[in-house]
């Protein structure tokens, strides 16, 4: 459940601490989250007949793909589209990845998803603890994590656009997020959200 006084101690107390950490570690700070994009048959707007309802071709059926993505207040992305569940053994991988494109240490905040904290990914972290920290979120809080921002603004980006019936989906949301990935002044513009303002005051922004 909900906890009110959970949520007060991890943006007052614990965040704060997190950030000291990274600073001491010199270490890149993220925020990791996962979602799914799917089709909800058509999509976005088209041009049709004055007074005749317009009729879009859809291909019947409702295509997914499921994204995980890290950002940082220094506005990088880092991010993977994959088919089917996240398990423990797809999270490790975009863990690796992660470590094998910086050469700094990375603390990393995210929710405790069952494959965040599966046997193998506590392996993994203890493995690679002098490169890699974790901290949880406070359950049932998504709104502290700038990451759900990210989802906002793909999903957005689905509903503007028409996709071709014969576009590959996850080509499509890779582009996506390829094009918010380019732009460092949209990822930074995540944290500027009202519900992630104990980040900036933590970052002394």
């Amino acid at each position: 459940n909900r906890n009110p006084e959970q949520i007060h101690e991890w943006t007052t107390d614990t965040f704060p601490g997190v950030v000291r950490e990274a600073r001491r570690k010199q270490a890149t700070l993220l925020f990791l989250d996962e979602t799914g994009v799917h089709e909800d048959g058509p999509i976005g707007t088209t041009w049709g007949v004055r007074g005749q309802t317009p009729t879009v071709e859809i291909t019947g059926t409702r295509r997914r793909t499921n994204v995980i993505s890290a950002i940082s207040p220094r506005g990088r992305l880092w991010f993977k589209c994959y088919n089917g569940t996240l398990n423990a053994t797809r999270f490790i991988q975009f863990l690796t990845d992660l470590l094998a494109d910086t050469s700094k240490p990375i603390v990393v905040v995210m929710d405790r998803h069952p494959a965040h904290v599966a046997a193998s990914t506590k392996r993994f972290l203890l493995e690679n603890r002098k490169r890699i920290s974790v901290h949880f979120l406070p359950g049932y809080a998504p709104e502290l994590n700038p990451d759900e921002h990210v989802w906002a603004a793909l999903k957005g980006m689905f509903r503007r656009d028409t996709m071709e019936a014969g576009e590959s989906f996850m080509d499509a949301v890779h582009k996506a997020m390829s094009t918010i990935q380019e732009s460092r002044a949209w990822v930074r513009k995540f944290f500027e959200h009202p519900e992630v303002k104990y980040v900036r005051e933590a970052l002394k922004w």
